[in-house]
């Protein structure tokens, strides 16, 4: 129900002044407490006091809802009272049906008693959000499910297969038959390594198969770290600048870059890796700026935030307020699945977060600072862009403890213009059963570890959850939960939620290691299915492996690779592509210096910079990430930029002279040779004898050029399949 009240003559607006509830008046508090609280909240506070105030109707405190003038000195003299009942206009709740008469009933005898309010209606959760939250799967405890029983036993390999075929067998479907010895060994090094395999690779494994050995020497290999670093750095929300019309540069954040690409190679535990993140500096005050893992916390310092207006004037109370609303937001996002963010103006519609608990979470982070480090010569006189003196705008920073404990400040609807009070750092009240942490001195430097403690703790059901539903869509191109930065009310529900808790229990259960999540997928049957199926697929059934496309940088990749052009230097400050100079010219501020040599900027797609104003247009054009949000899946459009990228790019077009060239020498001017080994580099098989036949006949008319060509826009090319 909805107040909506529109002042039609000044007499209803009389402003009745009531005094103070007395202590002992204790009827008035129970009956607000077990009856008029909900009911207020569920029909009245969305428009007058929660999202909005509208018609000057303020109820969200006893103060606003006496000075508003709808109360009256009594029930019999209220306004409030006559539009529930109603007796004039505008009736409420708006459009929809009266309120019960036990409801106001409820209401009339409160104001009798004195309207008094236990705590602002702002404070407390709703019974129904409370009573959803309690039931919803992903804030149950975790437990590992028991393993189903299946039929077919012969086609399982290890107990992911017990739950996925459970499925299909329950509505009669087999799955689809393993992939061939190429193709899963294509789909193997792709995923782990967003790396196409070579030809002799490939020759290799197909002449001794040997899946487990397989598994275990791709996640061995630095370039796992590579690909499933650049998978984070997405959820992240990492970029190499601020954004805006400013466009800061960020030098630490290729620290954190490396610092992630690290941790995924030493298979770091992953709650050590979001402890690190959240509160590195605290569980090793010991690193110092040479130290990599001192840039941990640079999670914090990518995101889109910046401490000066477009005009460059000071803004430091915005800068505080943006900053908090970032590390509240993505911590949320990133590690709990949750949306925090829906919290900052009011109490998050839908899930168990008050607007009291987001301002408690960003007060976690409230006692930090970010410290400015000296500028890098390389980024401190760039000629010929036209910055003020021709000065690069970089903002190279550390996350550092302030001097002494601060708090963070709680806004009316969130306007900076409109603060309320302190609040001092707490975790969500319907999460956790202590109450607000006691600040001691000293003390302030430990609140991200108590964070970052719980959101790995046995009592949080979320972060296991969470993650291992990223490591499956890293997987298959497709989650469990198709909301994978949404675990709450709101969000899908997972498409098999026993296998979820299956997986994120051995993740857990293994020490928080992902290459033991990854390996046991890896070694199922569900991972080796075909991509085929005679029968029509159904929404949320895996009865075969799920083709996708390449993310952006796995394509750029695969370019480089086939045309003996990658440079695969590891780590060091992101690298510039040459791009076209009017659209440099074109932007505000713009900066992208072009390599002085093609072999410094034909790198890895993870290396290449992550521009907020100004994307890499290649990525760009096949949905890369340029979002100050945490991105937990990214978009798959298939467009005709991408077509006439392939064809037509200057870059493309280079890399595919390359390739040319590359062939050629390989197959020493012979035709049969020539396609066999385009084959092998491109899709790591050899053509079937009807491509054979079909190529020679294409090749009789002397289109070489346009062959090359038209293999690199294939879609075989750029899907695992």
């Amino acid at each position: 129900m909805r107040f909506s009240l529109i002042i039609f003559v000044a007499t209803l607006l009389s402003v009745v002044v009531r005094p103070e509830v007395r202590a002992s008046d204790q009827r008035g508090i129970d009956l607000f407490r077990i009856e008029v609280r909900e009911l207020l909240s569920t029909h009245c506070l969305d428009c007058h006091g929660g999202d909005a105030v509208k018609g000057d109707f303020d109820l969200s405190t006893r103060e606003a809802l006496l000075s508003s003038g709808f109360l009256g000195d009594s029930s019999g003299a209220s306004h409030l009272v006559q539009v529930i009942n109603h007796m004039v206009v505008p009736k409420m709740p708006k459009d929809k049906e009266k309120l019960p008469p036990e409801a106001i009933q409820a209401i009339t005898e409160w104001i009798d008693l004195g309207a008094p309010y236990d705590k602002p209606l702002t404070e407390g959760l709703k019974q129904r959000i409370v009573a959803a939250s309690d039931s919803h799967w992903a804030f149950n405890a975790l437990e590992r499910p028991n393993l189903p029983a299946v039929k077919n036993e012969g086609w399982v390999l290890n107990p992911i297969d017990r739950f996925v075929l459970r499925r299909l067998e329950n509505v009669g479907r087999a799955p689809a038959p393993q992939a061939d010895v190429h193709t899963l060994f294509r789909r193997m090094n792709l995923d782990l390594l967003g790396l196409p395999p070579t030809p002799e690779s490939v020759e290799a494994f197909v002449g001794n198969p040997d899946w487990e050995t397989l598994v275990d020497d791709l996640l061995a290999s630095p370039h796992y770290g590579e690909r499933y670093g650049r998978h984070w750095l997405d959820v992240a929300r990492f970029a190499d600048s601020s954004g805006y019309s400013r466009d800061y540069f960020f030098p630490h954040a290729a620290r954190y870059r490396d610092y992630v690409i690290q941790a995924m190679n030493a298979d770091k535990p992953f709650n050590e890796f979001v402890k690190e993140q959240i509160a590195g500096d605290v569980l090793y005050p010991a690193d110092t700026k040479a130290d990599l893992r001192r840039f941990a916390t640079g999670f914090y310092t990518v995101g889109a935030v910046y401490p000066v207006s477009a005009n460059g004037i000071q803004r430091p109370d915005r800068f505080e307020y943006d900053r908090l609303t970032d590390a509240a937001d993505v911590t949320g996002e990133a590690f709990l699945g949750l949306s925090f963010g829906c919290a900052r103006c009011h109490n998050h519609k839908y899930d168990p977060i008050t607007q009291r608990d987001y301002f408690a979470i960003q007060s976690y982070f409230a006692s930090t600072r970010y410290e400015r480090m000296p500028i890098e010569a390389r980024y401190q006189d760039i000629a010929g862009f036209t910055f003020t003196n021709n000065k690069l705008p970089v903002l190279d920073y550390l996350l550092v403890h302030e001097g002494s404990s601060k708090d963070a400040t709680l806004f009316t609807r969130g306007d900076l213009e409109s603060p309320v009070g302190k609040v001092g750092p707490s975790l969500p009240d319907y999460f956790a059963e202590s109450e607000e942490l006691v600040a001691v001195e000293g003390d302030y430097r430990k609140r991200r570890l108590e964070l970052a403690e719980w959101i790995v703790s046995e009592s949080n059901p979320l972060t296991a959850r969470v993650i291992a539903n990223r490591i499956w869509q890293w997987h298959f191109g497709k989650p469990l939960v198709s909301t994978p930065n949404d675990f709450g009310l709101q969000g899908d529900k997972p498409s098999d939620p026993e296998l979820l808790d299956y997986l994120a229990s051995y993740l857990v259960e293994n020490g928080w290691s992902l290459k033991k999540l990854h390996r046991h997928i890896l070694n199922s049957s569900t991972y080796r299915m075909g991509g085929y199926h005679a029968e029509q697929s159904i929404s949320g059934l895996i009865d075969r492996y799920p083709p996708h496309r390449m993310e952006a940088e796995a394509i750029w990749d695969s370019l480089l690779v086939v045309s003996g052009k990658m440079n695969f230097e590891m780590f060091g400050p992101a690298v510039f592509p040459p791009i076209d100079q009017d659209m440099i010219d074109s932007r505000r501020n713009a900066f992208w210096p072009v390599e002085q040599e093609e072999n410094e900027w034909m790198r890895r797609g993870v290396y290449v910079a992550v521009k907020r104003s100004m994307p890499f247009p290649f990525f760009e054009t096949f949905n890369s990430v340029n979002s100050p949000d945490s991105c937990g899946e990214r978009e798959s459009t298939i467009v005709s930029p991408q077509a006439l990228l392939m064809m037509n790019g200057e870059i493309t077009d280079q890399l595919i002279k390359a390739f040319q060239a590359r062939i050629m020498k390989e197959s020493e001017g012979g035709r049969n040779r020539m396609i066999e080994r385009a084959w092998m580099h491109l899709f790591g098989r050899s053509p079937r004898e009807e491509e054979r036949v079909f190529t020679r006949e294409f090749l009789d008319k002397g289109a070489l050029d346009t062959w090359f060509h038209a293999l690199l826009n294939s879609n075989e090319f750029i899907y695992i399949q």
